[in-house]
Parts: C-alpha cells; structure tokens; sequence
C-alpha cells in the first residue's frame, strides 16, 4: 500500500462534474484515434471497457501495434493522489506462475503459521488497471487464476479474502482466434468466454492511404512530440457512476433477447453451412447480463459526444453490441480490401469469419422490431428547493453529520427527477457536498481529540465506526468524493492502531477481577477470550475499512501499533493460560505415574487444544500462532522431558536412538511436536546421554593381551557419541539432503543440528569418545610392547630358531589377528575422524590420537616384515650351505 499525504488534496476530484470528466474522455480517444491508424472499433471496445470495467482481448499477428494501444491507453491513465498510472504489466510465458500474477508470498506468515498469503497490493489486484501480454501463452492453471482475479477482483485465501482495485485489463495474444476456439482447450475456451471485448488486428491496413498516414504519423512533420490529452481515474470513477445511473426499458431487453437468439439461430446455421466456420462467440445467460452493461456504456460514450441525450439506453445503442457479441476489428469495407489481396490462408480465414460474423449480427439486428418505448411518468409537481435548502442550513450549524448526509442524498434525488427546478437543485448538490467534504476532513484530522472522541462513549471503534459511516456516506452522495472517503477510511485504521497499541489489554480490570478458587479450564479460556475480544474487534474493524478503500497515513504504513498491542495481549494470555496449565499438570501427576509421558501428554489434551484454540485467533490477526503455545506450554513441559529423557535405558546406543525417536512420536500425539524446537530436543538428549556416561564405572585394566582387549571393548561402548548423536538428530528432524546435494554441502547438512548444540557439551561429548578410543589403542600398545621386544631380540641374535619362535610368538598372540584380521585400527581410526568432524573443538586430540594408531601399524607391520625377511635369509644360507 502507497503512502499517501496526511490531508489529501481533494480540489480537483470535488469540482469534477460529468462534463468536465467527459470532455477529457472524448479529447483522450480523440487523440488516440489520430494516432492509431484503422483502429476505430478497437478504441470504441476499449473506451467501452473503461466506462463498463471489463476487460478487452487483442488478438491477431504480430508486428500491429497491439501493445502500443494498450500502452497509449492505460499507461496515460493517471491516479490524481499520487500523479502515476496505477498499472500492473505482466507477459506470459509457461514459466509464469501465480506470484507472479497476484503478487509474492508472505514468508513471514507462511513460517509462523503454516498459511499461504499473498503481497496482493504487488499484484494485479493492487492496481486499477492492468496490461497482460501474450495471455493465452500461460498454463491452464494461471489462466484460471487470472479468470478468477478479472471477474472476482478478489483473492480467497482459506478464510480470508482479499479485495482489489482492479477494474479494467487489456490483454493481447499473437495467435488467431479461431485457431484457439478450434483447439478445444477447455481453459482458453471458458478464459475467451468470460472476457467482454475480443478485437482482432490485421496485419495490413483496408485502405490504400493507411500506411502512409502511420509513416507520418510516427517519422513525419505530423509525428506528435508527446501527448497532450489528460484522464484520471477520478474521471472514470466520475463516468462510471454515470454508467451505473443509466436506465433500460423493460420493451428494450425483449427486444436484447429477441437479438441474442436471432444471432444464435444464424450462427448456427453458418456452422452447419460451412463447417470451416468457427463462431468466436458464445452467448449464454452470463453473456446477457453483461450485454446490459455494454448498453449503459454505450449509453454514456453517446453522452459524452452528444451531451443532450438522457441516460436511459436507446434502441439505437444496439448498433454498438456487436462490438462485445463479435469478434471486432476493420469495417466491412475494410474486410473486403484486405481479402482481396491477403495470402496468408490463416489470415483470410480469420477476416472471412469476421465478415460472415457481422453479416449475420446486421440480418439479426434488422429484424428485431423497434419497441416502444413505454412513456415515463412525469414528474409529479416541481422540487421543493425551498425546503431542501432549509434542511441544509439547519444541518450545517448544528454539525449533524447524519442529517447533512440524508439532505444530500434527497438533493441527489431531486437532481435526477428532471421535475421543474432540477438544475438549481444540481448547484444546492454541489455545495452541499463541499460542506460534507470540509466536515469529513475536519472529522479526520481530529477523530478521537474532543471530549468524547466525537461520540456519546469516545470509544476508540465508536469513532471508527462513526469515520466509516461518513466515507460511506460521501461515496453515496457524490462518486466524485472517493478520496477523501478513502482517507477518512486510513484515519480511522489508523486511529484503531493507537488504540490497539495503548489501550486494548484492560490492564487494571484484569488486576482488579481475581479467579474463583474452583476455576476450572472454562473460566481461565473465558477470561483469555475477553482479552482477546477487543482486539479482534479492532483488527476486523481494520480489516474490513481495507477492503473498502482505505489510503493509509505513512506513520500506520509499518504496523509496529499492531504488533505491539498483540504483543501485549499475548502476554496477558499467557500468563492467564499459565495457571490453566499449571493445574492440569498438578492434576495428571497427581493420577498418573510421572514415567508414562504419554498417559500425562494425554491427560494435558484438553488444555492444549484450547491454547491452539486461543493460538489460532491470534494468527488471523497476524500474530503467530505457535507462540502462545511455546511460551506457555515450553518452559513447563521442558522439566518432564527431561526426566523423561533421563529415564532412557538401553545399552545398545542405535537401540536408545528409536526410544528418542518414539519419545518425539508421543510428543506428536501429544500435540507439542511444534513446542520445543528440535535443537531443544537434540540438547535434552545429549545431556541425559553425557550424563549416563559419566555415571558409568570404569572398567578395571585387562591383561595386556588379546583376551584383555576382547574384556576392555565388552566392557565398553561399541558405538560412539558423536554417531549416536548424529543419528538422533535425524530421528528428531528428518535433514534436508537430496540427491543433487554437493558431498560438502550433505555433511553439512547432516552435523548441523549437532554443531548447533552448546560448545561446552560438544566438548564433553568429544572427550567422552576419544577417552574410550585412547583406552583402547593404550591397551593395543600395551599388548604390543612385549612381542617387540622379543622381535628386536630375535634380529639381534639373528638365530634362525630365536627368530621363529618371535614370528611363532606372534601367531600365537593373535596380535595381527585383532588389529589387522578383525580391523581394530581401522575401526579406531575411522571413529576418531568422525569424533573429530562432528565435534570440530576435539580435532586436534583426534588427530593425534590417529597418528598414534599410524604410528602402532606401521612399527607393527615393518617387525614382522623385518622377522619374515630374516627367517627367509636363515632359510636360503642353509639351503645353500648344503
């Protein structure tokens, strides 16, 4: 939403009057049409489509200016609050998709509630009018969405819905009509249907001279510098209004459905002649109803030319529906000079189709009989000017908003009577709505400053309401007051914010009103609710004076206001829901065994549904919904999980991993799996594992050999922290890795939760790890120290039979048998690089810890290498010796 200026300058918009607004549309068009070559029906749908807010479809070949009009039309169209266009522009693609269309996601709510909501004031429905290029390049599901958003000027989302500013798009597409129609998809079938304009573009000019005024117009001395012509959208709110004041006798919609059914029969016919012929229109209910609304525009295009004409649809309007029942485009002349030359067999059979199309409207039109009009009464007697001045003037003084109000809405009557005195009533109108628009601003600036905030109680939503009721008011009485209605609108929005932010919670009567000593859940979601209640009230109230056309103040752009009376309510809230839990906690442990969490989980069911309940409200005012339960329900369900954690048992760590994995499956059940974060989870585990390890005795020192090894690894875990913790983490919150995940970016991905947990338990958890593995490889040592011993003494003696008995000695230990058959260091060594990448503080240890293991295979393996190689020596010499 743009900011706009605190009083808006309403002096144009207020002395606007249907001739002013029509004399700038006529000049507008006027200067279009001089511009744009051949191109007059397409002008008169667009002209159409702004008086009547439907929209227009340009089809035909590329290269025809197509864009150009719409670009000429709506990018002139000028918003007077802020002097710019209020255009949304868009081409599509088959990789357009729909934030694209109704504008990006708000991730903010998405994350702290789960609901999808839209940037809609970035979309289409942020701008009056919009220009969509390529339209029928889009997917199905686009289409539909762009369907829905033209003709709803709305956007559902779950409960809430989105109102618009949308009233007229343009949209193009270089395919042929009767090339789409003819493909059978069902979505560009239903999108065309629903679009009120269809023109087509040749890609030649019908007459001769036509180029040659396009090269003058845009090469020659006749190329215009820039435009000249102004329009607003204050002069189409002004226009519009005139549309929808247009009245149509009950003779001429017999003589409407006369027309549609003569054209129907006819088309069908031509099918049936001609089965190349292809109708570009479908005329169903939905089609008459808008045709009305076409009539009332034409109405008011005739109007604005000829400005003596009433406002009351003629028999002679008919002329004009062709351009909304037909595919429109070059005159029959026109039509006929293209077909006589064009080659392209696609762009004979469109302009063909076109021709056949116009004939059949004008045999159609020619024998629906001229009805008569049935006359009108006239007027009874002549206004009482006398009298409505007299209302006015005792209005004024007395400042009576309501009064001054229901006067102008009987001037307005009076006015469109056409009794005697209608005109001098015309300028009592035009005064009167000045006095009102005066009164609105003055209302607006001061809401809520007098005694009483302007109302009987001086309630903040009284005065909201009393803002809403005199913009509504204005827009009844004048079209031409829409601003300042507006405004009035964001005042009192904004007016609601600084009642939200100082005034919402009723601090002191929650102080003042004590609890009953019996309460139960009932009464502590009662008295949550009443502090819930004003606030709701106030964002409703917000809500609804957006969707009706609200300019904010730039100071209530942010909602800070908002945010922080929600805030405050949350806090009241929880300290309320608090006991609430607080007693349903004292009951279930005082029925319940504290070891079965599921049983308490249970138990606690009814109270946690009702702060999701209370939760939930606080998200439709745009508060997270989660937040409530985290800070009631967190901090108190935390000391149970910890027992509960605590409890764990099992030896074997993968089979202490499921039991963390079903303990987060209760939670789930329980309704708290969004309570505790995972990293909260992950840390109540690790603590209860340190601390399992840390209570476990030492084993006693084995005997220095392979029996002694066997003993110490019984003895000891199997399965390191860091693999268990790694493995935790995954049961508690599944990572997110994919098969095209880098190696680097995996391994991240998978320590991460880990690496989150505090330094000094990282710490602990390495060290822990690294002590087993040090025992391990000192036990290692320990059993070789004495076998090296007596190698290095065999090679010392270099007797062959000393030599076998320290290469027999070996065998015999098994030595080999462990660190090499059964992968005792490789094991230890692969352990301690991973203690050392999930736990980054212990490295260093790690490291060494590996390079001793190198060091007791290699020393280990270079022995035995060196006895073999002697005993082999021992060997040959004997041999040789003999």
């Amino acid at each position: 939403m743009t900011a706009k200026p605190l009083a808006p300058s309403h002096a144009l918009s207020a002395a606007t009057s249907f001739e002013v607004a029509a004399g700038r549309f006529k000049d507008f068009f006027a200067e279009l049409g001089r511009s744009f070559v051949e191109r007059d029906d397409l002008l008169v749908q667009v002209a159409l489509a702004l008086l009547s807010r439907e929209h227009v479809l340009m089809t035909g070949p590329p290269g025809t200016a197509k864009s150009g009009v719409a670009t000429a039309v709506l990018g002139r169209i000028l918003d007077e609050s802020t002097g710019k266009p209020s255009l949304f522009a868009r081409q599509f693609t088959e990789s357009t998709v729909q934030t694209d269309l109704v504008g990006p996601i708000d991730f903010k709510t998405l994350m702290s509630t789960g609901r999808t909501e839209h940037f809609t004031d970035q979309g289409m429905l942020g701008a009056v009018h919009a220009f969509l290029d390529e339209v029928l390049d889009g997917r199905d599901m686009l289409l539909r969405t762009t369907l829905n958003v033209l003709n709803e000027r709305e956007l559902k989302q779950g409960t809430k819905v989105t109102a618009g500013l949308i009233e007229c798009a343009l949209m193009t597409t270089n395919r042929y009509l009767a090339e789409v129609l003819e493909s059978s998809r069902e979505t560009l079938l239903a999108f065309v249907d629903r679009i009120a304009f269809v023109a087509f573009v040749p890609k030649g000019f019908g007459a001769p001279g036509s180029m040659g005024k396009v090269l003058r117009s845009q090469l020659g001395g006749s190329r215009n510098a820039s435009w000249k012509s102004v329009l607003t959208i204050q002069d189409l709110d002004v226009l519009q209004e005139a549309t929808e004041r247009v009245t149509m006798d009950d003779g001429l919609c017999e003589a409407l459905e006369g027309l549609m059914a003569g054209v129907e029969a006819d088309m069908a016919a031509a099918t049936r002649a001609d089965p190349s012929f292809v109708p570009t229109r479908y005329l169903s209910t939905r089609t008459a109803v808008r045709l009305g609304r076409v009539l009332r525009a034409a109405c008011v295009l005739d109007k604005i030319s000829n400005p003596s004409r009433p406002l009351e649809v003629m028999f002679e309007d008919f002329e004009r529906l062709r351009l909304s029942m037909l595919l429109s485009g070059p005159t029959p002349e026109q039509v006929a000079s293209l077909l006589g030359r064009e080659t392209d067999l696609r762009e004979r059979r469109q302009l063909s189709i076109m021709r056949t199309e116009r004939e059949i409207f004008d045999r159609a039109l020619s024998r629906v009989p001229k009805p008569k009009k049935v006359p009108r009464a006239a007027p009874k007697g002549s206004v009482d000017l006398v009298a409505l001045e007299r209302a006015v003037e005792q209005a004024k003084p007395g400042g009576d908003t309501k009064a001054l109000l229901e006067t102008t809405q009987k001037i307005a009557v009076a006015v469109e009577s056409g009794a005697p005195g209608a005109e001098k009533a015309r300028e009592l109108l035009e005064g009167t709505v000045s006095s009102l628009v005066e009164r609105a601003l003055r209302k607006g600036l001061l809401a809520g400053a007098g005694v009483g905030g302007g109302t009987a109680s001086g309630h903040p939503l009284e005065i909201a309401q009393a803002l809403e009721e005199l913009a509504q008011g204005l827009e009844k009485s004048a079209g031409t007051a829409r601003p300042i209605a507006r405004w009035l609108r964001g005042r009192a929005i904004a007016l609601l914010d600084d009642a939200a932010s100082l005034a919402s919670a009723k601090v002191g009567a929650t102080l003042e009103a004590d609890m009953p000593a019996d309460a139960d859940l009932g009464h502590y979601t009662k008295r949550a609710g009443e502090v819930l209640a004003e606030l709701e009230g106030i964002v409703a109230t917000q809500e609804r004076l957006e969707r009706l056309g609200a300019d904010l103040p730039a100071y209530a752009l942010t909602r800070t206001s908002r945010d922080k009376a929600i805030g405050r309510a949350e806090d009241e809230v929880v300290e309320i829901m608090d006991t609430a839990f607080r007693d349903a906690i004292a009951d279930a442990l005082g029925r319940l065994d504290a070891s079965k969490l599921g049983a308490i989980l249970a138990a606690l069911g009814p109270t946690i549904v009702r702060i999701d309940e209370l939760g939930a409200r606080f998200a439709l005012m745009g508060g997270r919904g989660i937040r409530l339960k985290q800070r009631v329900v967190g901090p108190r369900i935390k000391p149970l999980l910890a027992a509960a954690f605590g409890r764990l048992e099992a030896e074997d760590r993968m089979e202490l991993v499921a039991q963390i994995g079903s303990l987060v499956e209760e939670l789930e059940r329980g309704g708290l799996g969004n309570v505790l974060g995972p990293q909260e989870l992950l840390e109540m585990a690790a603590n209860a594992l340190v601390k399992r390890e840390e209570k476990k005795p030492r084993p006693a020192q084995p005997t220095p050999d392979a029996e002694g090894f066997r003993a110490l690894r019984s003895a000891e875990q199997r399965v390191s922290l860091a693999f268990t913790m790694v493995e935790a983490a995954s049961r508690i919150k599944e990572p997110k890795i994919t098969p095209e995940s880098p190696p680097d970016a995996a391994l991240a991905e998978l320590t991460r939760a880990v690496g989150a947990l505090p330094s000094e338990l990282r710490v602990t958890m390495g060290k822990l790890d690294l002590a087993r593995i040090e025992r391990a490889i000192g036990q290692l040592e320990a059993f070789y120290r004495p076998l090296a011993e007596l190698g290095q003494e065999a090679l010392g003696k270099s007797e062959l039979g000393a030599i076998g008995e320290a290469i027999e000695l070996f065998g015999e230990s098994r030595f080999f048998h462990v660190t090499r058959d059964e992968g005792a260091l490789l094991r230890f060594s692969l352990e301690a690089r991973v203690v050392g990448e999930v736990f980054p503080e212990v490295l260093t240890f790690a490291t060494e810890l590996r390079g001793r293991i190198d060091a007791l295979e290699g020393e280990s393996s270079e022995l035995l290498k060196r006895l073999r190689a002697a005993r082999a020596d021992h060997g040959w010499k004997e041999v040789l010796a003999s």
